[in-house]
């Protein structure tokens, strides 16, 4: 059937009235309300969305960057012809109220996409062809278009401004926090403005990349691994053969212990602790304390009868004394003799020598800031420094005398104790410098301080002698004991105290890891130096006034008496400690 021409051409011109109407329409309806989107559908605002689906207002139109799925481009368009163009925006959270609070950004926002039909653009001419338009938007006009970074939760990113809106431009590079110790975490910026994005980008609100609250607290653990220096101590023991008694200086005698340093060998080890609070945020100001201690270590000596048959303690007499104690039968060689813990036919015994070492101390300071940079920061600190080294230095004899054995020593059991123990405490005022460096996670730490004031030297002699009968007479058993051992005698004997100035400088060298943004890990090195302490090996005088020696010589009448030795002797020496450092350091 063949339809007249004239009704088909009114048709025509009735569907192009009704489609301009109904753009007119639509037009007026927009301008009204504004509209909601909503599973790729358009409502009135006067319709509720639907509670399942979070709606979002569309306000500004949002580049729509074309994305080819068969990999070729679209087809040009005829001017006035319709295409599907994309509006993107960002979900917020279902739950929140129309103004939430602006909470860290944890994650990218989900991207959802509302289609519409429009007009495509004219063409431009040749002379306003002037940038490619690779992004259209519902604006008719072309725009470059930068894509927003984000950072997984929690991860570590370099410290430059990240974008947080395709309508916020990129900021400047951003600096490390001066006085912070960490890099930056992208998760600790503030999320994304609330509200509608303004159409002009110069218009955005600012919103920093990085929003971190600077760590008040501040504290540190290490552990130590250092070397002290050794002390040293006179020849304490000998051996030789039984004509020569260990006398130092006959043909056969041979060095047991002493005669060089001990305790210098063996690294001690011990832990550092710091803690430390910054007083405002501006982080200029802390309190810090730090305390360190190295667990006490031993030198040791010990032998016996069974395997040196002849075994000495050697001494030095009195040159005024030579004449009569030889002529008392008292074998000299070169004003040195020795008492014998072993010998056969008159004794047999052990001898053990046990000294003892342990450094610790504490500080209090102040810590300014006083130059910071963005991969730098220098501050000084003042404040109280204490120091206390501990030693001791014990001889300690049994001896079984032989029924052979001349008189007192007959069958007699004898213990003799010589004891020599030191402290050092130092107290005064502490001054320094500490400097950091940053190279990404790496960081590198060199501080140098430097402690004035007084030492106090303490110094306690002890010796004595223990006689207990082997057997009982008829009066029973009857227990002798004698003041004074060999070394430590009535003249020496006692508690002495010495104050003396003492400068203690220490310098430490750190290379530390960023392992998580409030947790760093190091390793580094410590010296330290302590000027004018006094040890139990230097606080002994080997020159010995032979009448004070209990049960030493037959007849001590005759011999004539050398006041004044052995003596209290504080000879003051240098000491020092070294190492490595192992820590780890946590800021909150």
């Amino acid at each position: 059937m063949r339809w007249p021409r004239r009704p088909f051409r009114g048709s025509m011109g009735n569907m192009k009235k009704e489609r301009w109407i109904g753009s007119l329409l639509l037009a007026g309806f927009a301008c009204v309300a504004p509209l909601y989107g909503e599973d790729v559908q358009w409502q009135a605002v006067s319709d509720a969305p639907r509670t399942e689906t979070a709606a979002v207002t569309l306000t500004a139109p949002v580049a729509l960057v074309e994305r080819p799925t068969g990999g070729t481009p679209l087809s040009p368009v005829a001017p006035g012809e319709l295409l599907p163009v994309r509006f993107e925006t960002s979900t917020p959270v279902v739950g929140e109220t129309a103004t939430p609070p602006i909470a860290p950004y944890r994650s990218p926002p989900e991207i959802i996409a509302v289609s519409a039909p429009v007009t495509a653009p004219a063409a431009l001419s040749a002379g306003e062809q002037e940038e490619p338009a690779d992004t259209l938007f519902a604006s008719d006009r072309s725009f470059p278009t930068r894509g927003a970074k984000y950072a997984s939760s929690g991860s570590i990113v370099p410290t430059s401004a990240s974008v947080v809106s395709p309508a916020v431009p990129a900021g400047p590079e951003v600096p490390m926090v001066p006085g912070w110790d960490a890099p930056m975490d992208a998760s600790w910026g503030r999320g994304l403005p609330t509200g509608p994005l303004p159409v002009d980008p110069a218009e955005a609100p600012v919103s920093p990349s990085f929003n971190p609250l600077r760590p008040r607290l501040y504290a540190s653990a290490e552990y130590l691994l250092w070397w002290l220096q050794g002390q040293a101590v006179p020849v304490l023991a000998t051996t030789s053969a039984p004509s020569d008694f260990g006398i130092l200086g006959a043909p056969t005698t041979q060095i047991l212990f002493g005669g060089n340093q001990i305790n210098g060998n063996s690294p001690f080890s011990g832990g550092r602790f710091t803690l430390g609070y910054w007083l405002g945020c501006d982080q200029d100001k802390a309190l810090e304390i730090t305390g360190f201690f190295l667990g006490t270590r031993s030198a040791g000596f010990s032998t016996n009868s069974s395997l040196n048959p002849v075994i000495g303690r050697p001494i030095e007499v009195v040159p005024s004394q030579v004449p009569a104690a030889t002529a008392a039968g008292v074998k000299i060689i070169n004003n040195e003799t020795a008492q014998n813990t072993s010998l056969p036919n008159v004794a047999v015994g052990s001898l053990t020598i046990h000294a003892p070492t342990s450094l610790w101390g504490l500080a209090g300071n102040l810590r300014c800031l006083v130059c910071c940079g963005c991969n730098y920061r220098i501050t000084l600190l003042a404040g109280f420094r204490n120091i206390n080294l501990d030693e001791s230095l014990t001889i300690t004899e049994n001896v079984m005398g032989l029924p052979t054995a001349p008189a007192p020593f007959t069958n007699q059991l004898i213990t003799v104790t010589d004891r020599f123990a030191t402290q050092n405490h130092f107290y005064g005022g502490n001054l320094g410098a500490d400097a950091r460096w940053y190279w990404g996670r790496w960081s590198v730490d060199v501080r140098g301080q430097v402690a004035l004031g007084d030492t106090v030297q303490i110094l306690d002699i002890h010796g004595s002698q223990h006689f207990v009968p082997g057997i009982a007479t008829a009066s029973g058993l009857v227990v002798q004991n004698f003041t004074g051992g060999l070394l430590a005698l009535p003249s020496n004997i006692g508690h002495f105290t010495h104050n003396v100035f003492s400068v203690v400088p220490e310098i430490g060298v750190n290379l530390g890891y960023q392992i998580l943004p409030n947790l760093r890990g190091f390793v580094g090195y410590n010296f330290l130096y302590w000027s004018n302490v006094i040890r139990p090996g230097t606080s002994i005088d080997r020159v010995v006034d032979l009448t004070q020696v209990p049960n030493f010589l037959p007849n001590p009448s005759a011999v004539p008496p050398a006041p004044g030795h052995p003596a209290a002797v504080f000879h003051e020496v240098g000491f020092w400690a070294q190492g490595l450092t192992f820590g780890l350091e946590f800021v909150y």
